[in-house]
């Protein structure tokens, strides 16, 4: 008898399990249990919401929380990821609150990510708005987002556009007047060269930014042109204006009507934007008092510097830093700028009450000598407390930056000197002088040896040789006996016997010295210092009761491991890098190693293969 089977489809089929209708009961006892298993999960979430409450940091005040993420996103602004700091909001649900209901945190748009921008564009709510934007690079949505995020221009507070000037002309003209009057700081800025070439700089339209910014502080314009009546131009606090062509630029009588009308400006930062000066020497007709100067930062030619330096007052106790290059006319004449800086008392400084003004004193001092045709001096007022040698980080309170580029009478050591006496270093500290080769010995000590709180020095190139004969020479100083020996009525007179000489060094009180990049050959040379030259100047000012407590010797050439042994003999401390170079293949087998490092022994190498002592040796040699 055959067997007839029924299939049904919620039987097996090929291996996969089918429902039947024995299974609709445990289909619903799986669902009471899944959702039993969600109410679980529910409860233990309430739970541990409940006690995450109880936690120290949740009883800070909404307020207080969404202080600390204010700071979180202060500090993820400027990182590769400026939105790391939205993971304050994965920790709980109340730090998700606190966030959300915060504007203000959503207010510094995003725009390398234009979904994000318009998230927290939304967020923000009616916040204001931190616009900062570099198009020279962008994709449509991305200036889609900027363009979205300039409609709410009357929340906007600090814009920062950098674009080529077609694109920042539409999106500053994409409607009929684009005025953003809560601004409080705003920069436009062309890049100099595009991706596909050069890019002419861009003119604020006569439309655009016309009515009153009377929160305006802090304006950068860089490669563009502005009306210099414009309204933009008043009460400024930081004014920086960068590269504008020749035909654009003011003249002398609109750039002080621009900076009368700033009398609280504290940086000034002119490059390349200078009015051209009158022909021939003139007088200003007025001068711009800028009592709240705190930096002036230059970039011109010498003529155009002294024209505006001459017009306005600096305090003295401002910064100040120039770049000034030589024209055909000036060559290496750089006489107009020392005034500007040697002049405490003068028009170009601001007389400070009733007295004199107190002018930065200058401890630390750089000059380097950029070959061929620059010099560059540094000048700061703090000394380091600990090592000189440290390179410095922070801004120096004098910056001098010297160019020409045509053929002058002017040597570099001689503009040297001039700018040293300009600049107020009498309680100088620390000095470094790198590759003014003709710095002669008498410049020296006319400049420098002087000097009582002069403690350190750091000297690169060949003008090492000059400080070297320096450090070797006396001062003869005449000394009268005690007073009460001279008869009254001989008193101020000068008597053979009444006088007596007595001998100094220079450079007094000086501790530390730093030698760099200097060759000691042996031989009578003036551009070079001989070892013998370095030591009989040490035991001098030891027996002088001066002596160099601590000498470094760095990328030094001609000098050896016992030379500088020998000299330690006469300095407490030597560092010495351990850089050997400078010979000959002559004097490498003289002095006896080789071009691998490798000690020489009577002509052979110790790490030669073919080196053979003649010793009869029964074990291998690996």
């Amino acid at each position: 008898m055959s067997v007839t089977s029924f299939v049904t489809p919620y039987e097996f089929h090929s291996g996969i399990d089918v429902a039947t209708p024995n299974d609709v009961p445990s289909d619903k006892a799986r669902c009471l249990i899944d959702q039993e298993l969600q109410r679980l999960e529910d409860t233990i979430r309430a739970l541990r919401s409940r006690r995450n409450v109880l936690a120290p940091i949740s009883q800070l005040p909404p307020e207080m929380l969404s202080k600390i993420f204010a700071y979180r996103v202060a500090e993820c602004a400027d990182s590769t990821n400026p939105l790391e700091w939205i993971r304050v909001t994965h920790v709980s649900r109340h730090w998700r609150a606190v966030a959300l209901d915060c504007p203000s945190l959503w207010g510094n748009l995003i725009f390398t990510r234009p979904r994000w921008s318009k998230e927290m564009l939304k967020r923000s709510k009616m916040a204001s708005l931190f616009v900062k934007a570099d198009l020279s690079c962008f994709t449509p949505r991305i200036f889609d987002a900027v363009r979205l995020a300039l409609l709410h221009a009357s929340r906007i507070q600090n814009l920062q556009l950098r674009a080529g000037s077609a694109n920042i002309e539409r999106l500053l003209t994409s409607g009929p007047s684009f005025q953003i009057p809560m601004i409080r700081s705003l920069s436009l800025s062309v890049p100099r060269s595009l991706r596909f070439g050069a890019d002419e700089d861009f003119t604020l339209p006569d439309t655009v930014l016309t009515e009153e910014t009377p929160y305006l502080r802090r304006l950068e314009l860089h490669r563009v042109i502005i009306n210099w009546d414009s309204q933009l131009l008043k009460g400024l606090t930081h004014l920086t204006i960068h590269d504008v062509t020749t035909s654009a630029r003011p003249t002398t009588d609109q750039l002080m009507n621009a900076l009368e009308r700033m009398p609280v400006l504290e940086v000034l930062d002119i490059q390349d934007a200078l009015p051209q000066p009158p022909d021939g020497p003139s007088s200003p007709d007025r001068i711009v008092d800028l009592p709240q100067l705190a930096l002036l930062s230059i970039t011109s030619t010498v003529p155009e510097c002294v024209n505006l330096v001459s017009c306005i007052t600096i305090p003295a106790s401002a910064r100040i830093h120039l770049s000034c290059s030589g024209t055909e006319t000036t060559g290496g004449d750089f006489s107009g700028v020392m005034r500007v800086i040697s002049n405490p008392r003068g028009a170009t400084y601001r007389q400070e009450k009733d007295g004199p003004p107190e002018r930065k004193v200058i401890r630390v001092l750089h000059i380097q000598h950029e070959v061929p045709i620059s010099l560059v001096v540094q000048g700061w007022t703090d000394a380091l407390a600990t090592d000189e040698a440290v390179p410095r980080v922070n801004a120096p309170d004098i910056q001098l930056h010297f160019s020409w580029h045509y053929p002058s009478q002017t040597t570099v050591e001689s503009i040297t000197a001039s700018v040293c006496k300009a600049i107020p270093i009498a309680r100088l500290r620390s000095l470094r002088m790198a590759y003014v080769d003709g710095f002669s010995t008498k410049m020296w000590m006319s400049t420098f040896g002087l000097l009582h709180k002069l403690h350190s020095m750091h000297v690169a190139g060949q003008s090492a040789h000059a400080l070297v004969a320096a450090l070797h020479e006396e001062i003869q100083i005449e000394t009268s006996t005690s007073p009460s020996a001279t008869p009254e009525g001989m008193k101020g007179i000068r008597r053979p016997g009444l006088c007596r000489k007595r001998s100094a060094v220079y450079f007094p009180q000086l501790k530390s010295l730093t030698m760099e990049d200097v060759s000691f050959v042996d031989g009578d040379t003036s551009a070079t210092t001989t070892l013998s030259d370095l030591q009989n100047c040490l035991v001098e000012r030891s027996e002088r009761k001066a002596e160099i407590q601590e000498l470094r010797l760095q990328e030094c050439s001609h000098l050896l491991e016992e030379d500088v042994k020998a000299l330690r003999y006469f300095v407490p401390s030597v560092d010495w890098d351990e850089i050997v170079q400078g010979f000959s293949e002559d004097e490498e087998s003289e002095y006896g190693f080789n071009d691998m490092g490798g000690y020489l022994f009577g002509g052979y190498d110790v790490y030669s293969e073919d080196l053979d002592l003649g010793l009869d040796l029964d074990f291998s040699i690996f």
